[in-house]
């Protein structure tokens, strides 16, 4: 279908997306506020994570090309999740440490805005509305998300204050956007945006992987290790639990406690705390891989 009705209408209706945008200055603001964005150091922009180096850097903006080249708003998205992994990847590489969404999307913003590209912005309108409202389950709805509030935190950026949260209009925007497209599907909503949770996966022969889950306020850390034997395809998920690292300790969590609401506690405690929240066996090395190579853990 896509190749039958998208590829032909594909140059046509980029050149009317780009006009509308152009009649109504929005791109203008845009292109100011890029300039605005590239000229702000990371910390400005609340980034206090590892960023893209400048072959990195080159690298995004190659896959950010080529998927303007694509007419499947599938393979966009595809394209855009390989993207945000491979951010992700830089992260966590150069820190030795896990990074979760809050960390994330300050992040994808710099890389945005180092990439100078307008058309990013009818990319991410493309997809958002063409994209099969079934495939907006998971990481592929969760990043697709993530880039239109890095793009609206460029488009509100104001010179005297650091672009770190979204506006209420934005929130509104989404809000409104995923109603309409998710009507009578049960998938993630906009107000899901800060309730996803990396959680580390610890193997004493294969190291230490990670993966972004959505996890809402009142889902249980019983819940999530169900979740976590599922994606981390577990087979004896009773001999797992999960734990929490913090302040070089851990703490094996109850059944019934709330990871996102302590997740939110140590966010709001005056100092900054070390913590990573890990799945891993029971009955294991406390240490693990965690310290390897004497990895400098700095706070989430």
């Amino acid at each position: 279908m896509h190749k039958c009705i998208l590829k032909p209408l594909k140059g046509h209706v980029e050149a009317m997306l780009k006009d509308f945008h152009t009649a109504d200055g929005s791109w203008k603001q845009l292109k100011e506020n890029l300039q605005l964005v590239r000229q702000r150091n990371p910390q400005e922009l609340g980034v206090f994570a590892p960023t893209p180096d400048l072959m990195e850097l080159e690298k995004i903006k190659l896959k950010f090309m080529t998927m303007q080249k694509m007419y499947s708003p599938e393979k966009k998205v595809m394209l855009l999740l390989r993207v945000c992994k491979l951010i992700y990847t830089v992260m966590e590489n150069n820190s030795g440490r896990m990074y979760g969404a809050d960390d994330f999307l300050p992040v994808l913003t710099y890389v945005i805005a180092q990439c100078d590209m307008l058309e990013l912005d009818t990319e991410i309108e493309y997809m958002m509305e063409l994209l099969d409202p079934s495939l907006l389950h998971g990481e592929g709805g969760y990043y697709l998300t993530s880039a239109y509030g890095a793009l609206s935190l460029i488009k509100n950026f104001q010179e005297e204050q650091a672009a770190r949260l979204l506006s209420s209009e934005a929130r509104d925007t989404l809000r409104q956007w995923h109603k309409r497209r998710t009507t009578n599907r049960t998938i993630p909503s906009v107000d899901d945006f800060q309730n996803y949770l990396r959680v580390a996966f610890q193997e004493v022969n294969s190291g230490c992987t990670g993966k972004t889950l959505l996890v809402r306020p009142y889902i249980t850390t019983e819940d999530v290790c169900q979740l976590c034997a599922e994606k981390f395809k577990v087979e004896d998920p009773e001999e797992y639990s999960l734990f929490l690292f913090v302040d070089e300790t851990w703490q094996q969590l109850a059944e019934d406690t709330y990871p996102q609401k302590i997740k939110a506690e140590l966010h709001s405690r005056p100092q900054p705390h070390i913590f990573h929240f890990v799945y891993k066996r029971i009955k294991s090395d406390p240490y693990g891989v965690i310290f390897q190579n004497g990895d400098d853990l700095t706070p989430s």
